[in-house]
């Protein structure tokens, strides 16, 4: 009996010994409650957008996703094939520099066009991005299923993804951006200022070609200033002036009723210079009869803010409702 008992607890210590040694695979883990913090997603249509990733609720990374369905929530009905559409969309080869990359050429050397999904779900991270092929899309809400991968296998999370494609304009101007104005200084008294009426500002996306602004100034009856003979300048701010889209295109040239700006790419500015998105102007005194006013007492400095984010013509057009242009 004591030979038995000496047996049994040689042998209960052996295998605790053998399984303490014998070593555990970690297989990963991968949620059931994977999900988006925002619901739905709110993306505005034509404009480049990236969503916040998922919440993978402690799943082990890496893990992959991959869209299997979209469908319109409205109607249930499966929207694969509006989704698998591509587009022509630029995108950056290269770092671009503003102080370097000064003409189309060079800008062009650094992007090469790709065809695209105006939505698409990262494989890593499930972030939403957009591009301006969404224009194509109908506004309206849309859902999505995920399939994600992980070394713990494999799930699939039906209509997970929920996300609105908003109509909006393809440029932010007024009130997005601010406001604009028109103010009038005493001439060799700058400190003295007064604002006029508030122009009227209109701003029309004509084509998707070419890529250019042109703006205008319009008096209350119709006739635009000339800045081809000097009506329309840049406004002084000391030493210097005022930012203008001049500063931000590649190319500028004038007609006898309109300024036209060529830019590379979008969003156009890309980067405020100062002062916001705000595009400042000058009338000088002598072209311009201020309802109210003695003539040759001030000049007229409109103000308007701008940025563009789908490219394209686009015509902006300022009209001062008490000011006769004076050619």
């Amino acid at each position: 009996m004591k030979h038995k008992f000496i047996y049994f607890t040689l042998l209960s210590v052996s295998l605790l010994i053998t399984s303490a040694c014998k070593k555990t695979t970690q297989v990963g883990f991968l949620s059931p409650y994977i999900h988006y913090e925002v619901d739905p997603i709110l993306i505005p249509k034509g404009r480049n957008f990236l969503s916040a990733g998922l919440n993978g609720d402690g799943t082990s990374q890496p893990y992959t996703c991959k869209v299997l369905h979209f469908y319109n929530k409205a109607t249930g009905q499966n929207v694969d094939t509006m989704f698998a559409h591509t587009y022509p969309v630029p995108i950056w080869t290269g770092l671009y520099s503003p102080t370097t990359d000064t003409t189309l050429a060079l800008i062009n050397a650094k992007r090469r066009t790709i065809n695209t999904t105006a939505i698409a779900i990262g494989p890593q991270s499930g972030q939403i991005t957009a591009n301006f092929g969404a224009l194509n899309i109908p506004g309206g809400e849309y859902q999505f299923d995920l399939q994600i991968t992980n070394d713990a296998g494999t799930r699939i999370y039906p209509k997970i993804g929920d996300f609105i494609l908003q109509d909006t304009t393809t440029y932010d101007a007024v009130p997005a951006l601010g406001t604009q104005y028109d103010k009038l200084f005493e001439v060799g008294k700058e400190s003295v200022v007064k604002t006029a009426k508030l122009p009227i500002l209109t701003i029309v996306r004509t084509g998707n070609t070419p890529n250019t602004v042109t703006v205008q100034f319009e008096d209350k009856n119709g006739a635009f200033f000339d800045p081809s003979k000097g009506e329309i300048v840049r406004r002084p701010s000391g030493a210097t002036y005022l930012q203008t889209l001049q500063d931000y295109a590649i190319a500028y040239t004038v007609t006898d009723n309109a300024m036209i700006f060529q830019y590379p790419f979008t969003p156009f500015p890309l980067n405020s210079l100062g002062n916001g998105y705000n595009i400042y102007y000058r009338i000088p005194t002598q072209f311009a009869h201020i309802d109210g006013q003695p003539d040759g007492m001030w000049s007229l400095n409109p103000r308007f803010p701008f940025r563009l984010y789908v490219p394209g013509a686009y015509t902006i057009t300022m009209q001062f409702p008490d000011v006769t242009r004076v050619p």
